[in-house]
């Protein structure tokens, strides 16, 4: 794909006035293409001289469309009528959503509007109804952090916090993390801002602020019914930071969402959140830090030997400043190909050196419309709460701070899991050094 003056643009024509007719036809073709291309979101958004169609695909934004710049009064007003949404009001947000079928599957479609230079940019997110999550393994989890997470989710109770920007995964690692926990003797309770998964014999809440259903409400309804597992999609604000805390000290496992840049972060937002630090410490048992990056295409994918330039370069960037920091990624990068990470032999490192990487094709292939990528894939790392970062916790102490300790005991930060993954072939040291913002080791 690539942006262009589309049969889109075509449909609408050059006309002043757009009948209801095409502009629904218009709104209804955009979704179905996004559907089909794997899309997360849609961008419609005003230029000087046209209406800019964006798709986030694998996590990144690709320009598809351009529309004339006279259909986005129409299409506002027809995507405003979906959602529900006061027609006349252009100075003020909004949020709504309305259903769509696309062939013979139904998508719940959140829409956000925000007025911009040029008119108001409208945002359609597409929420999958889709009734079982990937495994973990399949999300990007491996080696030591899915053995630590594996292990926090068979306790009987406590926390599980897993942290990410948005739109990066956040809410597919939840529902993995509790399609291992539920069986038909536990009752499990959801508080979310959209059902992405519908989750056989729980009790599903949306959250709807417009209708009096704030995640804090809504947690409280869900905690009256006494559930053993309860997941929480956004903990938003201090209300909603206490109630997970109290629900996860007194008996309950708690799965919960936070944005936040890594683990230790989330470690940290959550402790300024809460007014019972005391509760938090002792109840946290796992936090997972997660970000989003391209999968490379298996069937065009490239690998070469990189310069001594370029491997200084990853040494310093990555903090692999002595012999002991390059066996432990030989170390790491063994244990992956052991577990299958990527299902090649190959590998790509020895004790004391980076002997070959992964690229993606210039040219791409069919398979993934030239792009050199297929798919997204998350990096990931997991902080397990021992007693001395309980203690560290308690101490007021600084995200850096945290992550500091944690490495001590032995933390695969992002970076490095990241590091490891394009070894593997997985995805590309560009694609990660993209995505993150820092890459402590």
């Amino acid at each position: 794909m690539g942006v262009k003056n589309s049969f889109l643009g075509k449909l609408l024509g050059a006309a002043d006035k757009f009948s209801d007719e095409q502009v629904l036809q218009t709104i209804s073709l955009l979704v179905e293409h996004g559907v089909k291309h794997g899309a997360t979101d849609i961008h419609i958004e005003p230029q000087s001289r046209f209406v800019l169609v964006r798709y986030r695909i694998d996590a990144r934004l690709r320009a598809v469309h351009k529309l004339p710049t006279s259909a986005l009064p129409s299409i506002l007003r027809q995507v405003k009528s979906l959602a529900h949404l006061n027609e006349s009001e252009e100075h003020a947000p909004q949020e709504g959503q309305y259903s769509a079928l696309v062939g013979d599957q139904q998508f719940e479609i959140l829409v956000s509007t925000l007025p911009v230079i040029g008119g108001e940019k409208v945002v359609l997110h597409i929420a999958h109804h889709l009734t079982r999550p990937p495994s973990l393994n399949m999300i990007g989890f491996w080696g030591p952090g899915l053995q630590a997470l594996s292990s926090a989710l068979a306790r009987t109770h406590g926390l599980l916090i897993v942290s990410s920007p948005r739109r990066n995964g956040q809410t597919t690692t939840l529902h993995s993390m509790l399609q291992m926990l539920n069986t038909p003797i536990v009752s499990i309770a959801t508080v979310e801002s959209a059902i992405e998964y519908r989750v056989s014999g729980a009790s599903q809440t949306r959250v709807r602020p417009q209708r009096g259903i704030t995640f804090h409400e809504g947690l409280q309804a869900a905690l009256n019914q006494d559930p053993n597992i309860i997941l929480v999609s956004s903990v938003p604000d201090r209300q909603t930071a206490n109630q997970v805390v109290q629900a996860a000290a007194s008996g309950h496992v708690v799965l919960a969402g936070l944005h936040a840049d890594s683990a230790a972060g989330a470690l940290s937002h959550m402790y300024a959140l809460s007014g019972e630090p005391f509760l938090l410490a002792t109840a946290v048992q796992t936090v997972v830090g997660q970000r989003l990056v391209r999968r490379l295409c298996i069937h065009c994918r490239e690998r070469y030997i990189p310069s001594q330039e370029q491997l200084s370069e990853i040494e310093k960037t990555f903090g692999i400043s002595n012999p002991a920091s390059h066996r432990h990624i030989h170390e790491l990068e063994q244990r992956a190909a052991s577990e299958g990470i990527d299902n090649n032999n190959h590998v790509n490192t020895t004790p004391s050196h980076i002997t070959s990487l992964w690229r993606a094709s210039d040219d791409g292939c069919e398979n993934c419309d030239h792009t050199g990528y297929q798919g997204a894939l998350a990096i990931v790392e997991v902080l397990q709460i021992s007693d001395s970062l309980q203690k560290t916790l308690l101490g007021h102490a600084s995200a850096a701070v945290l992550h500091k300790q944690a490495l001590k005991e032995g933390f695969v930060p992002m970076g490095l899991d990241g590091l490891v993954k394009a070894l593997r072939g997985q995805t590309t040291i560009p694609e990660i050094l993209r995505t993150m913002t820092s890459l402590a080791t």
